[in-house]
């Protein structure tokens, strides 16, 4: 489940934000009507690589939402 720490952090730091990111997913599935979408990701802002992927799925919910609401998707 990735449950790894990463190099120097501390096991607890792992465990919490793996319960965070799973409380976002579970309430974004319980929903059942497909409004709300959850793209995870951990992420340092010095990694730009990231942070690129986070600014594409946001843009990606973004136009997701703008779709279903003009009923072209």
């Amino acid at each position: 489940d990735g449950l790894t720490p990463e190099p120097g952090e501390d096991p607890r730091v792992t465990r919490a934000k793996y319960f965070i990111r799973d409380e976002f997913l579970r309430i974004s599935i319980e929903s059942g009507d497909d409004r709300h979408h959850c793209y995870p990701h951990f992420t340092c802002a010095v990694d730009t690589e990231n942070i690129r992927r986070v600014f594409n799925d946001c843009r990606d919910i973004i136009q997701r939402m703008h779709l279903r609401q003009y009923e072209l998707l």
